[in-house]
């Protein structure tokens, strides 16, 4: 059995690699697909000869260089669907065809971001090219993988539910744990590279300024938000391996993103201790007021008072902290890996693609 795995140009990006926790995904779904019997093969793209001009041209170029390679003889196609398009009419009907995403789908991003931007006199790049991308890919393939139930539920308002599957994303317990002893002060962490989607300004308007007065520091892990004001500590891009020493050092992570699918470093903050809070999407990953806290879309009044309860009540802090590492632990990569590959099976199974 032969299985075309074409995961785009983060796959084999070194700087992705360093930095970013999810890109383990694409490892564990090559894995999975091998220990189902496939043999996996991968496209191989020069990144010198993508267009990166734009987001829509790098998306072409990789597709269309991938294309070129599809082999005569397969049973399924793996990709995302911004990547995807020309290597499925390539293979045409010949091939079972399913997409992984990581993000919700078009019509969610929008509803939640694009307005938000504008509000915030920045740029929204989802150019009219990259919705019709995703929205034929998706149509096209015979199947999608999603990462969470919200997840789910905006990509089946395209294909329909039926054709919607969950592999629920994990975390590595043993590179994320809690520090030998439990930090001094009152650390809350924020993490993402994007401070719009990810939500932070209604972190920041949630907190009592001048921070030191209230005892608290605000930790930000990501890129350059120019809040130069007490009590804020900025340590722009961070390598993954270098993650856990940050969390560790920290008793909250808040992040209120507007669109995230699912925000790993929350999960990654719980296996470190951390109590999270965050939006009604990647609250998914805890139970609320159990392991966690989920606050509303935008509500600064919400965070600034779970903020404060687990500032002012240790003891409550410290309960949240072991059940969200529980609830962490309970969640592993292998539980994505065999949910990844029980779909797979399956589906097909199911179209008849296993004698």
């Amino acid at each position: 059995m032969k299985a075309i795995f074409s995961p785009g140009p983060s796959f084999s990006d070194p700087e992705v690699r360093k930095h970013a926790g999810w890109v383990h995904i694409f490892d564990l779904y090559k894995k999975g697909l091998e220990e189902l019997g496939y043999d996996v093969f991968i496209p191989s793209i020069n990144e010198q000869v993508l267009d990166t001009t734009c987001t829509v041209s790098k998306i072409l170029s990789y597709d269309l260089f991938a294309a070129q390679q599809m082999p005569d003889n397969a049973d399924l196609f793996l990709g995302p669907p911004g990547y995807s398009v020309a290597q499925m009419m390539k293979l045409g009907n010949r091939v079972k065809k399913f997409l992984f995403v990581f993000n919700n789908a078009d019509w969610w991003r929008d509803k939640q971001l694009e307005q938000e931007y504008k509000d915030q006199n920045a740029f929204y790049d989802m150019s009219q090219s990259w919705r019709w991308i995703n929205k034929t890919a998706l149509l096209k393939c015979d199947h999608v993988i999603s990462c969470s139930p919200w997840v789910q539920w905006t990509h089946a308002e395209v294909v329909g539910k039926d054709k919607v599957s969950i592999a629920f994303w994990g975390v590595d317990s043993e590179k994320f744990h809690p520090g030998p002893e439990e930090p001094p002060g009152f650390n809350v962490l924020f993490v993402g590279g994007d401070p719009i989607r990810k939500g932070l300004k209604y972190l920041v308007e949630g907190l009592p300024f001048p921070l030191e007065t209230h005892g608290i520091e605000l930790w930000i892990a990501g890129g350059d938000f120019f809040y130069r004001v007490e009590g804020v500590r900025q340590f722009g891009m961070v390598p993954h391996d270098q993650m856990p020493g940050i969390m560790q050092q920290c008793h909250v992570i808040c992040i209120p993103t507007l669109e995230d699918g699912i925000a790993l470093a929350i999960q990654e903050g719980m296996a470190c201790g951390l109590v999270p809070i965050t939006s009604p999407e990647t609250a998914e990953v805890f139970d609320d007021e159990v392991s966690g806290f989920k606050v509303g879309y935008r509500d600064a009044f919400d965070i600034h008072k779970r903020i404060i309860q687990l500032r002012d009540d240790s003891q409550l802090r410290r309960t949240m902290s072991q059940e969200a590492r529980n609830k962490a632990v309970s969640q592993p990569w292998s539980m994505t890996k065999e949910q990844f590959k029980r779909i797979i099976q399956e589906k097909m199974e199911l179209w008849g693609g296993y004698d």
